[in-house]
């Protein structure tokens, strides 16, 4: 697997990663506060997410992948602005190639470095099937956490973790390339971060180790984003 063939599916199957660390409807756990225990936080932040006009987002990842012929990786980033009901705009960082990616439904214009212009490529050529940006972000289904559990509650934050369900949210976001078989039973490492004030998301990180079978090998996942300046004015337009 090249790094360049990994690509188009991450738009949405990585940042539908990140995402799902909020909105999962998880069993009661311990650690109860004045915003209720840690499922019912989860609750509010679903609802919080939901209503989000627009959002900007750090994302960084990491793809470690020991395969039959030898050791490949990918180191990815993300920086941009989200905009309702299905726009962004992204700084694509990947093998110290730098990228620019405006979304716009199922269009998306990209720049690569040294480029002057803009290529435009539709109906999915870059943006393959996945959740659309306004789920990936809004957070509005799935429900496969287990084990919730407040970790801490300092500051202005409410710091949650907990198991995720591999194959139910290769499944869900419609992950394209993955062999569900593969997934089966087994579960990624969640933490995420709730602001008290707004019940937004700040902070979410999913790692996730395991052997994958004979043919496709041992593959490690470490995703880590960031989410800021919650609902500021956005206008994300088609650069060409």
């Amino acid at each position: 697997m090249r790094t360049r063939e990994m690509k188009p599916r991450l738009i949405t199957a990585i940042l539908a990663a990140v995402a799902v660390a909020a909105l999962l409807v998880a069993v009661p756990g311990c650690g109860d506060t004045s915003a209720g225990a840690p499922d019912e936080i989860i609750r509010k932040a679903i609802t919080a997410q939901e209503n989000l006009k627009s959002v900007h987002m750090e994302l960084d990842s990491e793809l470690d992948l020991d395969v039959p012929g030898g050791h490949r990786s990918s180191v990815i980033s993300y920086k941009g602005v989200f905009e309702q009901p299905d726009r962004w705009r992204l700084t694509v960082r990947s093998e110290g190639r730098k990228s620019e990616v405006v979304i716009i439904g199922d269009t998306a214009y990209v720049k690569l470095q040294g480029a002057e212009t803009w290529d435009e490529k539709k109906g999915g050529e870059y943006v393959e099937a996945g959740s659309p940006p306004g789920d990936v972000v809004g957070l509005q289904y799935l429900d496969s956490a287990t084990e919730v559990r407040m970790l801490d509650e300092k500051g202005d934050t409410y710091h949650l973790g907990f198991d995720l369900d591999m194959e139910r949210y290769a499944r869900e976001f419609n992950v394209p390339g993955v062999n569900l078989s593969q997934l089966e039973g087994k579960q990624a490492k969640m933490e995420v971060r709730v602001l008290k004030d707004s019940m937004f998301i700040e902070k979410a990180t999913l790692s996730f180790s395991g052997n994958m079978g004979a043919d496709s090998g041992n593959v490690k996942m470490l995703i880590e984003s960031l989410f800021s300046e919650f609902n500021e004015p956005v206008t994300i337009e088609p650069p060409i």
